[in-house]
Protein backbone atom coordinates (compact mmCIF):
# COMPACT_ATOMS: atom_id res chain seq x y z
CA UNK A 1 0.00 0.00 0.00
CA UNK A 2 1.18 3.52 -0.77
CA UNK A 3 0.21 6.35 1.59
CA UNK A 4 0.08 9.71 -0.14
CA UNK A 5 1.46 12.25 2.32
CA UNK A 6 0.54 15.89 2.78
CA UNK A 7 3.10 18.65 3.38
CA UNK A 8 2.14 18.74 7.08
CA UNK A 9 3.11 15.04 7.43
CA UNK A 10 6.75 15.58 6.45
CA UNK A 11 8.09 16.66 9.85
CA UNK A 12 6.41 13.77 11.68
CA UNK A 13 7.85 11.10 9.36
CA UNK A 14 11.24 12.84 9.16
CA UNK A 15 11.52 12.85 12.96
CA UNK A 16 10.42 9.19 13.17
CA UNK A 17 13.10 8.11 10.66
CA UNK A 18 15.70 10.34 12.35
CA UNK A 19 15.01 8.72 15.74
CA UNK A 20 15.09 5.22 14.18
CA UNK A 21 18.62 6.06 12.97
CA UNK A 22 19.78 7.23 16.43
CA UNK A 23 19.60 10.87 15.26
CA UNK A 24 22.20 10.15 12.55
CA UNK A 25 22.27 10.74 8.84
CA UNK A 26 22.60 7.25 7.31
CA UNK A 27 24.79 8.59 4.48
CA UNK A 28 27.16 10.70 6.58
CA UNK A 29 27.08 8.22 9.47
CA UNK A 30 27.08 10.95 12.10
CA UNK A 31 24.61 12.64 14.40
CA UNK A 32 22.78 15.61 12.94
CA UNK A 33 20.16 17.94 14.43
CA UNK A 34 16.66 17.36 13.10
CA UNK A 35 16.61 20.87 11.59
CA UNK A 36 19.44 19.88 9.23
CA UNK A 37 17.63 16.80 8.00
CA UNK A 38 15.32 16.45 4.99
CA UNK A 39 12.98 13.72 3.88
CA UNK A 40 14.66 12.08 0.90
CA UNK A 41 12.54 10.40 -1.72
CA UNK A 42 12.88 8.57 -5.01
CA UNK A 43 11.60 10.69 -7.88
CA UNK A 44 9.20 9.42 -10.52
CA UNK A 45 7.88 10.79 -13.78
CA UNK A 46 4.20 11.64 -14.10
CA UNK A 47 3.61 8.64 -16.35
CA UNK A 48 5.14 6.19 -13.84
CA UNK A 49 3.35 4.32 -11.08
CA UNK A 50 4.50 4.26 -7.46
CA UNK A 51 6.97 1.48 -6.73
CA UNK A 52 9.69 0.81 -4.15
CA UNK A 53 12.02 2.87 -6.37
CA UNK A 54 9.55 5.49 -7.71
CA UNK A 55 7.97 8.35 -5.77
CA UNK A 56 8.41 6.97 -2.26
CA UNK A 57 10.23 8.20 0.85
CA UNK A 58 13.60 6.55 1.46
CA UNK A 59 15.08 8.13 4.60
CA UNK A 60 15.76 11.29 6.54
CA UNK A 61 19.15 12.60 5.37
CA UNK A 62 21.39 15.56 6.06
CA UNK A 63 20.25 18.20 3.54
CA UNK A 64 23.77 18.56 2.08
CA UNK A 65 24.15 14.81 1.55
CA UNK A 66 20.68 14.76 -0.02
CA UNK A 67 21.65 17.59 -2.40
CA UNK A 68 24.81 15.78 -3.50
CA UNK A 69 22.96 12.51 -4.10
CA UNK A 70 20.32 14.41 -6.07
CA UNK A 71 23.00 15.96 -8.27
CA UNK A 72 24.53 12.53 -8.90
CA UNK A 73 21.15 11.02 -9.78
CA UNK A 74 20.35 13.93 -12.10
CA UNK A 75 23.76 13.70 -13.79
CA UNK A 76 23.22 9.99 -14.39
CA UNK A 77 19.91 10.74 -16.07
CA UNK A 78 21.30 13.71 -18.03
CA UNK A 79 24.21 11.65 -19.40
CA UNK A 80 21.97 8.70 -20.18
CA UNK A 81 24.03 6.30 -18.05
CA UNK A 82 21.24 5.99 -15.49
CA UNK A 83 18.83 4.78 -18.19
CA UNK A 84 21.02 1.95 -19.46
CA UNK A 85 19.34 -1.41 -18.99
CA UNK A 86 22.18 -2.98 -17.01
CA UNK A 87 22.96 0.10 -14.88
CA UNK A 88 22.65 -0.36 -11.12
CA UNK A 89 23.00 2.83 -9.04
CA UNK A 90 24.03 1.18 -5.73
CA UNK A 91 26.69 -0.90 -7.52
CA UNK A 92 27.90 2.26 -9.26
CA UNK A 93 28.31 4.02 -5.90
CA UNK A 94 30.10 1.03 -4.31
CA UNK A 95 32.47 0.81 -7.26
CA UNK A 96 33.03 4.58 -7.11
CA UNK A 97 33.90 4.33 -3.40
CA UNK A 98 36.42 1.56 -4.14
CA UNK A 99 37.85 3.64 -6.97
CA UNK A 100 38.37 6.71 -4.76
CA UNK A 101 39.92 4.60 -1.98
CA UNK A 102 42.49 3.16 -4.40
CA UNK A 103 43.83 6.66 -4.98
CA UNK A 104 46.37 7.80 -7.53
CA UNK A 105 47.94 5.67 -10.23
CA UNK A 106 51.52 4.80 -9.29
CA UNK A 107 53.76 3.33 -11.98
CA UNK A 108 56.42 0.65 -11.58
CA UNK A 109 59.04 3.21 -10.45
CA UNK A 110 56.71 4.68 -7.82
CA UNK A 111 55.97 7.79 -9.88
CA UNK A 112 52.60 9.57 -9.99
CA UNK A 113 51.49 11.78 -12.85
CA UNK A 114 50.12 15.31 -12.41
CA UNK A 115 47.27 16.08 -14.79
CA UNK A 116 48.01 19.06 -17.10
CA UNK A 117 45.04 21.00 -15.69
CA UNK A 118 46.65 20.81 -12.22
CA UNK A 119 50.14 21.95 -13.25
CA UNK A 120 50.68 25.57 -12.11
CA UNK A 121 50.41 27.96 -15.01
CA UNK A 122 53.45 30.04 -15.88
CA UNK A 123 52.38 33.62 -15.17
CA UNK A 124 52.45 36.30 -17.85
CA UNK A 125 55.08 39.02 -17.72
CA UNK A 126 53.46 42.15 -16.33
CA UNK A 127 53.27 44.86 -18.98
CA UNK A 128 53.63 47.59 -16.34
CA UNK A 129 56.68 45.87 -14.81
CA UNK A 130 58.14 45.51 -18.29
CA UNK A 131 57.64 49.25 -18.86
CA UNK A 132 59.40 50.07 -15.55
CA UNK A 133 62.29 47.85 -16.61
CA UNK A 134 62.48 49.56 -20.01
CA UNK A 135 62.68 53.01 -18.36
CA UNK A 136 65.48 51.88 -16.06
CA UNK A 137 67.31 50.26 -18.95
CA UNK A 138 67.00 53.38 -21.11
CA UNK A 139 68.36 55.60 -18.30
CA UNK A 140 71.45 53.47 -17.85
CA UNK A 141 74.47 55.06 -19.47
CA UNK A 142 76.32 53.08 -22.09
CA UNK A 143 79.82 52.05 -21.05
CA UNK A 144 81.84 51.20 -24.17
CA UNK A 145 84.00 48.13 -24.11
CA UNK A 146 87.43 47.64 -25.69
CA UNK A 147 85.79 46.07 -28.70
CA UNK A 148 83.62 49.16 -29.16
CA UNK A 149 80.36 47.29 -28.69
CA UNK A 150 77.21 49.29 -28.57
CA UNK A 151 74.52 48.94 -25.94
CA UNK A 152 72.12 46.12 -26.82
CA UNK A 153 68.60 47.24 -27.56
CA UNK A 154 65.98 46.57 -24.90
CA UNK A 155 64.31 43.21 -25.62
CA UNK A 156 60.75 43.62 -26.88
CA UNK A 157 57.77 42.64 -24.77
CA UNK A 158 57.26 38.98 -25.71
CA UNK A 159 54.25 38.21 -27.89
CA UNK A 160 53.79 35.03 -25.83
CA UNK A 161 53.78 37.15 -22.65
CA UNK A 162 56.17 34.55 -21.17
CA UNK A 163 59.50 35.46 -19.60
CA UNK A 164 62.43 35.16 -22.02
CA UNK A 165 66.04 34.56 -20.97
CA UNK A 166 67.05 38.09 -21.94
CA UNK A 167 64.24 39.67 -19.96
CA UNK A 168 64.87 37.41 -17.00
CA UNK A 169 68.49 38.57 -16.87
CA UNK A 170 67.42 42.22 -16.95
CA UNK A 171 64.66 41.81 -14.34
CA UNK A 172 67.21 40.15 -12.04
CA UNK A 173 69.83 42.84 -12.72
CA UNK A 174 67.39 45.63 -11.76
CA UNK A 175 65.87 43.57 -8.94
CA UNK A 176 62.38 43.80 -10.34
CA UNK A 177 59.72 41.13 -10.44
CA UNK A 178 58.44 40.33 -13.92
CA UNK A 179 55.03 39.51 -12.45
CA UNK A 180 52.28 41.43 -10.68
Amino acid sequence: MYIEMKQKDIRVLKEKLWLMNDKKCPVLGKAMPLEKMVLDHAHKRNDEAYSPTKGVVREALDKRANAILGKVENALKRTGLGYEEDFDFPTFLRNAADYFERGAYVDEQGDMYVHPSEVPKVPNVSKSHYNKLAKLYDKEPFVPTRKGQQKKPMPKYPASKKLTKGLKTLFEKYELSPYN
